[in-house]
């Protein structure tokens, strides 16, 4: 049941979008962005994060854990028995277990994808690594 905001705006209470109301292109676009701008930050390691001082001992980027956030996307999402669609993600993210790849690629990679191909598998591996980052900006506003 759609209500009305403060602002005005209709608000969808209650109501999850589907797979089917979602668009893997302008979702993987969306996280595009908020990678670009968690990457630039930095994750604070023993000590509060201020952003005007934080020891470099104990600074660590979060593209510093890109390849272990990929290892973990891919292992979920098309394991070694992988479904050709994923393998092509792979690929184009270039993907290699625990050596290489780029977010980055992967999300242009996923936002260039011809619609209706393995939407359901897209949002799903967008939505584990909305939560992975979400969890980066969390511990950097501590």
């Amino acid at each position: 049941m759609n209500e009305r905001t403060e602002s005005g705006r209709a608000s969808n209470s209650g109501a999850t979008a589907g797979a089917s109301d979602r668009n893997p292109a302008i979702e993987a676009t969306r996280l595009l962005g908020k990678w670009t701008r968690a990457a630039r930050g930095h994750v604070s390691l023993g000590a509060r994060c201020s952003c005007g001082f934080a020891p470099s001992a104990g600074n660590v980027q979060l593209q510093d854990f890109e390849i272990q956030i990929l290892d973990y996307l891919f292992a979920r999402h098309g394991g070694s028995a992988a479904d050709p669609r994923v393998a092509a993600l792979r690929e184009r993210a270039g993907y290699r277990a625990g050596e290489a790849g780029s977010i980055t690629e992967l999300l242009r990679a996923i936002a260039t994808e011809t619609p209706g191909d393995a939407v359901e598998l897209k949002l799903a591996l967008l939505s584990d690594l909305n939560r992975s980052i979400d969890s980066f900006e969390e511990l950097h506003r501590r």
